[in-house]
């Protein structure tokens, strides 16, 4: 055998064994515990959504540990940084699932669970996202989304601006993420098919800092209100919007309440309104009063819909591991057959493509509280 063959050889062997190796610890969930793994933005653009969901995600475990785990098993989640990027949210699920050895994953942002997804669908994985990207579930018959879908969310601005709102020209300022570029499109189609005007619909970079260029066109284009997809950066979209002398209504999304966004903003996002989906932790219903109190009590504010999904997306894994075992179809169909299942968030119920159907309200900044819009 000549040396290129025995090179042949050996790497064959390596890549053998360490298939092995992880195919192995694939295998080997510890059987007095089950193990799922959470890709969350801890840190970079998203990091406020990220604390959020962590608060649920804990919430969640002890709350099932104190009921008894899984069929007798304790559940554990291992949170992994995503830090808000695609490359760094593969890393954390190669790390989850080759050396953690989750049976599961939970994941937010809509670009991270894309870059995830092929990973997750080799290995059969079942994965649940909280990402808003219209479509998302259609690709991969193991993700699932107990999310508001973000088409939900510009159909009910559309609606609420040539409706009761009274807006006929609004332009819209979307960071280039994997959802901006399509809010944008959607939106224009949208609403001008619908009788409505938009003079600019613009992008800008995530770094980026000074969004003057953007909003000085968009000012000459005279909209009633600005359509503004920013994360993290809608508070100094607005801020500089006030000091071009851009005075039009600022519409959005759930983005409006983080904190960031009035700690940067100031007086500047006094009547903003925006779409969020329909939650309210002062409800009556059990489940969402139970929550709600457990969350304030260590916390020390009320919880926010994003923790009260992720809470839900846990109990719900939790249950269909303790119904339906380890194998992945098995999973998917218990998944796929919950109907009106009451939890922190409200009432889930997963259509035939893994994703759900929430309802979306109107909301608007009123000096530092947010107050829904009754129509």
């Amino acid at each position: 055998m000549n040396r290129k063959n025995v090179i042949t050889v050996v790497v064959v062997l390596a890549v053998v064994i360490v298939g092995a190796i992880v195919f192995k610890s694939r295998q080997e969930q510890a059987p007095g515990q089950l193990t799922i793994g959470a890709i969350l933005p801890m840190t970079g653009a998203a990091s406020g959504y990220g604390k959020w969901m962590q608060r649920g995600v804990q919430l969640a475990v002890e709350d099932i540990n104190a009921a008894g785990g899984v069929a007798g098993r304790k559940i554990q989640v291992i949170v992994e940084d995503s830090k808000s990027d695609n490359r760094a949210g593969v890393d954390a699920a190669n790390k989850l699932i080759t050396v953690d050895n989750v049976a599961a994953l939970e994941v937010a942002l809509t670009g991270v669970t894309k870059s995830v997804m092929p990973i997750a669908d080799r290995q059969k994985m079942i994965v649940f996202t909280s990402a808003t990207a219209p479509g998302l579930t259609d690709d991969s018959e193991y993700l699932f989304r107990n999310a508001t879908n973000i088409r939900n969310e510009v159909d009910r601005m559309t609606r609420a601006c040539l409706g009761t709102l009274g807006i006929k020209r609004v332009s819209v300022i979307s960071v280039n993420n994997p959802v901006g570029p399509w809010v944008n499109d959607y939106f224009k189609r949208e609403f001008e098919a619908a009788g409505g005007e938009v003079p600019d619909a613009l992008l800008f970079q995530p770094d980026a800092t000074d969004f003057r260029t953007q909003l000085e066109k968009i000012r000459l284009g005279n909209p009633q209100a600005l359509y503004i997809l920013g994360y993290q950066s809608t508070g100094l979209i607005m801020k500089q919007a006030r000091e071009l002398g851009l005075q039009c209504q600022f519409l959005g999304i759930t983005d409006f309440e983080l904190p960031e966004v009035l700690q940067i903003a100031g007086e500047a996002a006094d009547g903003a309104i925006y779409t969020k989906a329909a939650y309210d932790p002062g409800s009556e219903d059990p489940h969402v009063a139970a929550y709600a109190k457990k969350y304030e009590e260590r916390y020390g504010e009320p919880p926010e819909v994003y923790s009260a999904t992720v809470y839900d997306a846990t109990r719900i894994l939790a249950e269909a591991f303790r119904e339906a075992g380890n194998d992945p179809q098995a999973l998917r169909q218990y998944i796929l057959a919950i109907k009106d299942y009451p939890g922190a968030s409200g009432i889930t119920t997963f259509m035939q493509n893994g994703d759900v159907t929430k309802p979306v309200q109107l909301k608007k900044i009123d000096a530092i509280s947010y107050v829904l819009i009754e129509e």
